[in-house]
């Protein structure tokens, strides 16, 4: 088993993406141990689901990551105990010098998480992913689309995130 050249492929493609998977589903979930659970339930179903895991694994990985991370948004049982747990770790790591602007940051970051519970899945996918830094390649691979389509769709999706964003800011 040590010398599968599947095991081998998978371990590399770890070792590379881990990191990259884990922060675009900490930046999209807000909470790190929920990114984490997110990031390993990702390279498990790649492992379990994927049976070439060189040909196309990493944009596998990424649209899978990203609809794990994009249902757990949604998920309104979760949204109390993140809001709870997030004010609590806001307060232990950083001293807050103007609670002003720390609430004010707290609920601009609420606004963005509202508004790409609202959008279209795969929009919010592509802002997500795009925002952790993938390219236009790793974007296409990801959502299943053509590269060259990538910077119409990611207009789209911004286009429609102003739109509801500002929608969410009107008293």
């Amino acid at each position: 088993m040590l010398d599968d050249p599947r095991l081998d492929a998978f371990e590399d493609l770890f070792i590379r993406h881990y990191p990259r998977v884990y922060a675009v589903l900490c930046r999209l979930v807000g909470r790190p141990d929920e990114a984490e659970d997110l990031a390993l339930e990702a390279f498990w179903r790649l492992w379990r689901h994927h049976d070439d895991v060189e040909k196309n694994g990493e944009a596998w990985l990424y649209r899978v990551a990203a609809n794990l991370g994009y249902n757990a948004l949604r998920a309104g049982r979760r949204r109390e105990n993140y809001e709870l747990q997030a004010g609590k770790q806001a307060l232990e790591e950083s001293p807050i010098d103007d609670p002003p602007a720390a609430f004010d940051r707290l609920e601009q970051i609420e606004r963005v998480r509202s508004t790409l519970r609202r959008m279209a899945p795969r929009q919010a996918q592509l802002l997500a992913l795009r925002h952790a830094g993938l390219s236009y390649k790793e974007l296409a691979g990801a959502l299943g689309v053509a590269p060259n389509s990538i910077g119409t769709l990611l207009a789209r999706a911004e286009a429609e995130f102003e739109t509801l964003f500002l929608i969410d800011g009107q008293p």
